[in-house]
């Protein structure tokens, strides 16, 4: 008993330690190199989009795109209920077919995992990843659908004005102050609309962080040593798909389009192909710049 338990601190702790301060390198690297990351030349990506559907009034192309958003995060939510009633299932038929002898049953020993002593602790880290997988693909549907919302914003203030039909003048003049004033927030700013959109965008990155834990985890119902390996193998994973292409390629040609792009997304503390350092853009010219959005980034720098 002891010595079960000693091994699988010794696999868990170093493991959780490992996918603790890989995120939080990522998470500096998004702060202060966005460009290095795909998140961070995303995020930008999407406050350029933003911008070039409310000032070129591209309402359909806005809904279809936060459609497949949604139906994305819908059904990994959906996913996730069914891994949880699944396994809530599962744990139901254990717990009604125990006997003493259970542990020392052929189909214990086959497959190494099932009841044994650290067997409760391994379902529930599966069962609490997965819950906050559904909460995270949730609220990414819930600010999908305010950023459908708020983009579409196409009207004057004028036109806005004449749709204000409270009970009393006093009421008129504080809701239509307070009505222009939201729409005066998110008209003369498109970043604060892509906001939003980033983060229901930051919730989906998280309920896909808790599928990935969610392998190393199963892993661990054969035992630490397997624990440890996949956690390793996702390591080295999430290294390859959360950074630039450039960062891995060499290939100077490909670190000169990916510079091209980082500047016209005015992502600060980058540096192009000549080593030179580009100042960050101000997020109020993202608008400007989308007026002259061609599909060549030479032309946008």
């Amino acid at each position: 008993m002891v010595s079960d338990a000693v091994a699988n601190l010794a696999s868990l702790l170093p493991s959780a330690a490992v996918l603790t301060l890989y995120h939080v390198y990522l998470v500096r690297c998004v702060k202060r190199t966005p460009g290095r990351t795909v998140y961070g030349l995303t995020s930008s990506a999407r406050r350029v989009w933003v911008a070039a559907i409310m000032y070129r009034k591209n309402e359909i192309l806005a809904v279809q795109s936060l459609r497949n958003w949604v139906m994305a995060s819908s059904f990994l939510a959906t996913t996730a209920v069914l891994i949880i009633t699944t396994s809530m299932a599962l744990l139901g038929s254990l717990a009604v077919n125990w006997t003493p002898t259970t542990l020392a049953s052929p189909v214990s020993y086959t497959l190494g995992f099932v009841l044994d002593s650290w067997f409760g602790y391994r379902f529930a880290a599966v069962l609490a990843a997965m819950m906050l997988a559904f909460f995270c693909f949730m609220q990414s549907v819930r600010f999908f659908n305010h950023a459908a919302l708020v983009c579409n914003v196409n009207i004057t203030p004028d036109e806005l004005s004449t749709f204000l039909e409270p009970a009393n003048i006093a009421k008129k003049e504080k809701e239509e102050d307070m009505t222009l004033e939201t729409y005066n927030y998110l008209r003369s700013n498109p970043t604060h609309v892509a906001a939003i959109l980033n983060r229901g965008c930051f919730y989906y990155t998280v309920g896909m962080r808790c599928y990935y834990v969610s392998f190393p985890l199963l892993a661990w119902f054969w035992g630490p040593i397997p624990l440890a390996v996949c956690t390793g193998l996702l390591v080295i994973v999430l290294r390859l798909i959360d950074f630039h292409v450039a960062e891995f390629s060499g290939d100077q040609e490909s670190e000169r389009e990916g510079a091209r792009w980082k500047r016209y997304f005015g992502l600060r503390g980058v540096k192009d192909a000549k080593g030179r350092r580009q100042e960050n853009r101000s997020e109020d010219s993202v608008a400007e710049m989308v007026m002259r959005t061609t599909h060549s980034p030479e032309e946008l720098c």
